[in-house]
This record gives C-alpha cells, sequence and structure tokens, in this order.
C-alpha cells in the first residue's frame, strides 16, 4: 500500500503524570479506587474495623509479602508451590486480604486502597524478581477452590491492574495476561477478559477528554504488553463507543503488534470469530463514516489482506473458522465516496468467498460520482480477487478530481 500505510499512527504523547502516586492530584484519582464491579463484590459484607494495635495495615501487609518471598525462596520450585501451600493461603487469607473466620467480614474501601498501593510497590520493586509471578499467582489464584474467596482476591487484583497502569507498574498486566491465556476453560476466559476490557474501557478511554487524556496512560503498553494489545484491539468496540481515544489507542496497537495480534487471534479462537464477525465491521463503518480515519483504514487493509492467509483456520492449522465478510457494508449506497472506502473494499474483495463475477456485476450497478468511475473500473477488473493489491496501490496512487480541486484550493491560499 502507497498512499495508505500501516504505521500512519501519530507519535506517543506524553502521559497525564509523572508515574507517581503524586501525579494522580492532576485531575484525576486513580481508577484502582472505585474497584471493578462484580456480582460478588455487590453482595452485602461486614467491613473490617480500624486496628486499634500499633501495626498498621500497610505494615502488616508489608510483613506478609516478606514471609511470603522468604517462603518462595525457602521452596526448591517455583511453579504453583505457594499457591498450592495451605498454610500460605491462610496467611494471605487472614492476615493480607483480612478475611475474618466468618468469611463477610472483609476490608473497607479506605483499607483496599492501601493494599492496592502496598502490592504496587511490591510488584514495582520485584520487576527483575524470578519468582515474581509465583507471588502473583499465590496472591491472587491461590483460592480457585473456594468460588467466595477467589471472587474477593479476584477484585482486588482488578483494582491493582486499575491502579497500577497509573503508578505504573505495567508488569502486572502481564502477570493478568497470562493468567488468562492459561485458561483451559474458553467461557471463564471470556467472562473474565471482557470483565477486565470493561473496567479499563469504563476507567481510562469512556471518561478521556482533552482535558484529562485518560487514555494516554494505556499508551506504553503498546510496548510492554502485546497480549493486552491484541485483547483491546478484538474486544474494545464490544464494550464502548468508537471514540476518538479508542479509535486512537487501536490505530497505535496495530501499528506496533499487528503481526502479534494476528497470530494471537489466530490461536485463541474463539477471539478471532469474534473479531470476524462482530468488531471488523464495527471498524469498517467508522472508516465510511469518519474522514480521519485513514491510519484506522490501513490497519483494516492490512487484516483484510492477512486473515486467511494467516489467521483461518486450514487443513494444516487450528484457529478461526469466521471469514470477514464486509462487502454488503462497502458497497452500501448509504456512505460517502472517498479513496479511504475504495482501498478498504479493494481489500475486502480480495478477501470475499462471494465469487468475482457476483462482485463485478454489484459494482457495475453502483451509482457514484463521476470522478470515481475509474475506481470501479479498476476495481471490475477481471482477476482481482487475486490481484487486489496492486489494484490497491493503483488506486492509492490515483488523484481523483475532488483531491486535485483540494490542492489546487490549498495553494491559491
Amino acid at each position: 500500500m502507497s498512499a495508505l500505510m500501516l504505521g500512519g499512527a501519530e507519535s506517543a504523547a506524553p502521559l497525564a503524570g509523572s508515574g507517581v502516586l503524586a501525579s494522580n492530584s492532576a485531575g484525576s484519582s486513580p481508577p484502582g479506587a472505585a474497584g471493578t464491579p462484580s456480582a460478588a463484590s455487590q453482595t452485602p459484607t461486614t467491613s473490617t474495623p480500624p486496628s486499634s494495635t500499633t501495626t498498621t495495615l500497610t505494615e502488616q501487609a508489608k510483613g506478609v509479602l516478606a514471609q511470603l518471598v522468604k517462603t518462595s525462596k525457602m521452596s526448591r520450585s517455583r511453579g504453583s508451590a505457594l499457591a498450592e501451600k495451605p498454610e500460605v493461603q491462610a496467611m494471605l487469607d487472614k492476615d493480607l486480604f483480612l478475611i475474618q473466620s466468618d468469611r463477610r467480614t472483609k476490608m473497607n474501601a479506605m483499607q483496599q486502597l492501601q493494599l492496592v498501593r502496598v502490592l504496587a510497590q511490591f510488584f514495582l520493586e520485584r520487576v527483575d524478581d524470578g519468582h515474581r509471578y509465583s507471588y502473583f499467582e499465590a496472591i491472587f489464584l491461590g483460592r480457585s477452590d473456594d468460588p467466595t474467596l477467589h471472587e474477593y482476591r479476584l477484585s482486588v487484583m482488578f483494582q491493582l491492574v486499575s491502579f497500577s497502569i497509573q503508578y505504573p507498574v505495567l508488569q502486572i498486566l502481564n502477570h493478568v495476561m497470562g493468567w488468562l491465556c492459561q485458561m483451559k476453560n474458553v467461557e471463564q476466559e471470556r467472562i473474565y477478559s471482557d470483565r477486565l476490557i470493561d473496567m479499563i474501557i469504563e476507567h481510562f478511554v469512556r471518561l478521556s477528554n482533552e482535558q484529562n487524556r485518560m487514555h494516554e496512560y494505556l499508551i506504553p503498553l503498546e510496548g510492554t504488553c502485546s497480549e493486552f494489545c491484541a485483547l483491546f484491539v478484538s474486544r474494545a468496540t464490544l464494550h464502548g463507543p468508537l471514540s476518538p481515544p479508542m479509535i486512537t489507542l487501536i490505530v497505535r496497537y496495530c501499528t506496533r503488534n499487528m503481526q502479534f495480534i494476528l497470530r494471537h487471534l489466530r490461536d485463541t479462537s474463539w477471539l478471532g470469530n469474534d473479531f470476524a464477525e462482530k468488531v471488523v465491521p464495527k471498524l469498517v463503518e467508522q472508516t465510511l463514516l469518519d474522514d480521519d480515519s485513514d491510519s484506522l483504514g490501513s490497519c483494516l487493509c492490512y487484516v483484510l489482506f492477512r486473515w486467511h492467509i494467516d489467521v483461518l483456520a486450514n487443513e494444516d492449522r487450528k484457529g478461526p473458522t469466521k471469514r470477514i465478510e464486509v462487502l454488503d457494508l462497502l458497497l452500501s449506497a448509504d456512505y460517502p465516496w472517498t479513496k479511504r472506502r475504495a482501498c478498504v473494499l479493494a481489500s475486502a474483495i480480495g478477501a470475499s468467498t462471494r465469487p468475482e463475477a457476483e462482485i463485478q456485476k454489484e459494482l457495475q450497478r453502483l451509482e457514484v460520482p463521476e470522478h470515481f468511475q475509474p475506481v470501479i473500473d479498476l476495481l471490475c477488473s477481471k482477476g482481482i480477487k487475486k490481484s487486489s493489491q496492486t489494484v490497491l496501490d493503483a488506486i492509492s496512487e490515483m488523484h481523483l478530481v475532488e483531491e486535485m480541486d483540494r490542492m489546487i484550493t490549498e495553494d491559491d491560499i
């Protein structure tokens, strides 16, 4: 692709804060303090009263985590050893999560925020510790056999994710994505993946505006967590409107991680199928409606070209079974004709299973502006399904009449 090229995203903007807790004073408190909505977290519970002892919750939590590190170093294997030790899990329940014997008395909101701060600092200090995933697994996944306790720990984990994106301790999201990718139960993976994306959208994208620019906290993830980038690109539009902040993130993530994203969609069939059926049509419609979506159009052209080649299941590999079919959308009379639309259309023709002769008949019936007729002639050329890249390049290099008029007007100014 010449005029429409992959990689047209703008350079990374600076973060809204300095990366320390003090930065949250600049118009945005930590989203993590708001918690993550869940069925279990909304059941009535009794809050733990403030401790009257000289040992504060922060000091107590640090002591528990120090003991966890000590136990890990004494253990010969990393693996799931800590998560499977009953004495370790009992210590975490009682002294870290403050679960009382009645199993209903839990931390209040302030205590949870204190714990989240301690946990963020704990993982920040152990970025090079080879046992760090074992710590994560022991702290958040060690009660998977008990639905109530497991859900409570996960609610704290999701708060930590939101908080750590601002702190920042970006490795925590890598641990969460590692946990999701290892799940054997597809339905559970879908539920928790959507819960993560829904929270991220709510805290950083939906609330983002020109003043707080909350979505910029997510930009560094393009270089630190490819799995999250793939999940965001393939699910974000199902959890919120395609706002400018969301489009910016999708384009940046695709530009930096396109090959990984396609591999991830290939290896995670349910994600790839949903992306092909539910997400790509939303993205295509955005390119038809938005005059400033050339970069998104470029990304879509690449996805359409490579989907059946690199992602779709065939006799040699497993993968998604859904093809990307967006021709009806692109041939609709409801949208204006632009070069961007023509480029995406050329890519979609190459990806479609519809016979070439049928597509040509539909193209010839279209009512298009006179200056777009050469584009339609190109799209109707014989063998386009096998040479759609060549046709796309030709369209990209064409100077349509309205483009020439615009350039002349700009020169006169």
